[in-house]
């Protein structure tokens, strides 16, 4: 347990990323989330990789609502809380 956090940092076997925006208030609830669990993911964000968005949006059919999160497999447009804690769960992490 790290005394400066106050949690456990846990470290995954499974891949999770965040695509999202800086000034999207959805995805910064998602990275807080992950944040203050601990969960160690990687960040996308799509204002600075523009050819992550258009490429996102080609797979979502030309609409693309952002947070996506990637967690091993499974691709998440725009989850609710419990839709994140859910994929996580099926993956071993629970929040």
């Amino acid at each position: 347990m790290s005394l400066l956090m106050g949690s456990p940092t846990r470290t995954l076997a499974v891949p999770v990323a965040v695509y999202g925006n800086r000034w999207c208030g959805i995805t910064q609830q998602v990275r807080r989330l992950l944040d203050r669990a601990g969960v160690d993911y990687a960040w996308v964000d799509l204002d600075q990789h523009p050819e992550a968005e258009r490429k996102l949006a080609w797979a979502a059919g030309g609409f693309l609502h952002t947070p996506v999160v990637y967690v091993d497999g499974e691709w998440l447009m725009e989850p609710s809380v419990r839709e994140l804690q859910l994929a996580l769960a099926r993956h071993g992490v629970t929040l």
